[in-house]
């Protein structure tokens, strides 16, 4: 956007979007944190580290310099803030935020005046408030860390092509050239996880993409690994702390 010679850089940028699913490549700028969140749709966040499923009560913190890739399950509305780093809103790590009530209308009424500057007294008000309610989630259920040992990296990579391969842990191992002792200490130590406890995580988030597309609960708790609907239901409230449509309907 070209500004013009007497206005300042301004301190928050806006990208709104809407995308049919897929793959999205949102601008990135290694000087801008950003704030994604989808108003409908569920993203994915893939970093170096690890992935993201934010769902549309959440959004996305990426921190100034870090690369993602973008995944979008289903039609996506997407509202992005681009906040200069000198504004260092939150610590400097990826991260899933509630998005209450109050953030999601202060999210789409700085699109809607974006560019915010600072220098303007009604735009310092809004950062302000909308710094306040920038509230991290204490529940890392939506995050999945990304093991680094060449074995765990083999038997997630073969679990993400298919989350719902109900082979025992031993048989994993083996895949991998592996003892199960070995496999559990690597995933341990690269994730703080076991190999069951990044599984079941690695299920759910992949349900929590399946369902935000539309696909129906029989045939999602079959996707990942569970005989019955009822058992996939369990599951999924065991690890995301409640029942599916509780993270499609605020």
């Amino acid at each position: 956007m070209r500004q013009a010679v007497d206005r300042p850089e301004p301190d928050v940028r806006c990208y709104a979007v809407s995308h049919s699913g897929g793959v999205l490549d949102l601008p990135q700028d290694p000087a801008w944190d950003q704030l994604i969140y989808a108003v409908r749709g569920v993203l994915t966040v893939q970093t170096s580290d690890g992935s993201w499923v934010v769902p549309p009560h959440r959004a996305a913190w990426i921190p100034a310099g870090v690369l993602y890739r973008l995944g979008l399950s289903g039609r996506a509305t997407l509202r992005t803030l681009y906040l200069t780093r000198a504004l260092a809103l939150l610590p400097p790590t990826c991260r899933a935020l509630d998005v209450s009530p109050l953030l999601r209308e202060l999210i789409l009424h700085a699109v809607r005046l974006a560019p915010l500057r600072l220098a303007d007294p009604v735009h310092e008000r809004l950062i302000a408030v909308l710094a306040d309610q920038l509230v991290p989630l204490g529940d890392v259920a939506l995050q999945l860390p990304a093991p680094r040992d060449p074995r765990a990296v083999a038997v997630a990579t073969a679990l993400h092509r298919d989350p719902g391969d109900i082979s025992s842990v031993d048989v994993l191992a083996r895949r991998a050239g592996a003892s199960r002792r070995s496999l559990e200490r690597a995933f341990r130590l690269d994730t703080g996880m076991t190999v069951g406890q990044w599984r079941r995580r690695l299920r759910m988030l992949e349900a929590l993409r399946l369902l935000a597309a539309d696909v129906p609960a029989t045939i999602v708790a079959a996707r990942v690994g569970y005989a019955t609907p009822s058992a996939f239901g369990a599951a999924f409230r065991a690890e995301l702390g409640g029942t599916p449509a509780r993270w499609f309907v605020r």
